[in-house]
């Protein structure tokens, strides 16, 4: 996909997409212009999917886990929620304590 500028004075502002060949005029919003690129998850790092209190840890620096293997358990909406390993590793640092109240997005841990 690519896109072309027009700039012409008090006129809005079209921008032209290549898409399969084919050319589309159109303008763009400016929260569709100003948003956040996606960028690849790093699959090292673990952070929480919900916001909420950290109940037990069960994992510490340099401890050897396994998939499948639970990590820490959280509440969160009135919930007890295992959070289980999904990859393999070395623990390189957890920063999630019992007592925790963590966001959403809130890096938990992260392996070598």
């Amino acid at each position: 996909m690519q896109t072309k500028d027009s700039n012409e004075e008090g006129k809005p502002k079209f921008q032209t997409l290549e898409i399969n060949y084919t050319e589309y005029k159109t303008t763009l919003t400016s929260k569709y212009e100003n948003r956040k690129p996606w960028v690849r998850h790093d699959e090292k790092k673990f952070l929480s999917v919900l916001p909420g209190t950290i109940l037990k840890v069960d994992i510490k620096k340099g401890d050897k886990i396994s998939v499948g293997q639970t990590v820490m358990v959280f509440e969160a909406m009135k919930m007890i929620n295992t959070v289980k390993a999904p990859t393999a590793g070395v623990v390189e640092d957890v920063y999630a304590k019992i007592g925790d109240k963590v966001p959403k997005g809130f890096l938990m841990y992260e392996l070598k």
